[in-house]
């Protein structure tokens, strides 16, 4: 999916989904450092490319996450291999994963995570949020597209789910 071979992850739409099938595994990262965190890199542009997962990587393991459509979002763990193409759909983009590329993100690396949270916003499953020892990351649907935030949404609109 979107180009990547070993990728195909199940696109949720309701929390309850994700409680049942990732609470184990997102949970689980409580207490685990930060390794670094990889995106898509267009070298073409020289910019994100922010269609594709973003992913966190652990000692033991990667989190990969994805806002894919408008409320459908992608959980996996451990499926992208870092060492395949990328071939976006037969398009030029010349993509390629880069490690720590995104500058505002390198204040996360190294730090553990202490809680993890599902965002859903006008009840609609938009994101997943890690809470860490110093600061906030969130990956959550930009309108199709993967957005980070480094700071907590807040606002009657939002409700949060710690897992």
């Amino acid at each position: 999916m979107l180009g990547i071979k070993s990728y195909n992850p199940k696109l949720y739409t309701e929390l309850s989904q994700i409680i049942k099938d990732q609470k184990i595994r997102l949970h689980g990262l409580k207490g685990k450092m930060i390794k670094d965190i990889l995106v898509a890199w267009e070298e073409n542009s020289d910019e994100w490319f922010n269609d594709l997962p973003v992913i966190i990587r652990f000692e033991d393991c990667q989190l990969e996450l994805c806002a894919y459509k408008s409320g459908e979002y992608a959980i996996t763990f451990d499926q992208i291999d870092l060492a395949e193409e990328i071939d976006y759909y037969g398009t030029d983009f010349l993509l390629r994963w880069e490690q720590n590329k995104l500058m505002q993100l390198a204040e996360f690396i190294n730090k553990r995570i202490d809680k993890v949270e599902i965002i859903e916003c006008f009840e609609q499953l938009t994101g997943v949020g890690l809470h860490l020892e110093e600061g906030y990351l969130a990956v959550c649907n930009g309108l199709d597209e993967n957005v980070i935030y480094i700071n907590r949404v807040e606002g009657a609109q939002y409700k949060f789910t710690e897992l």
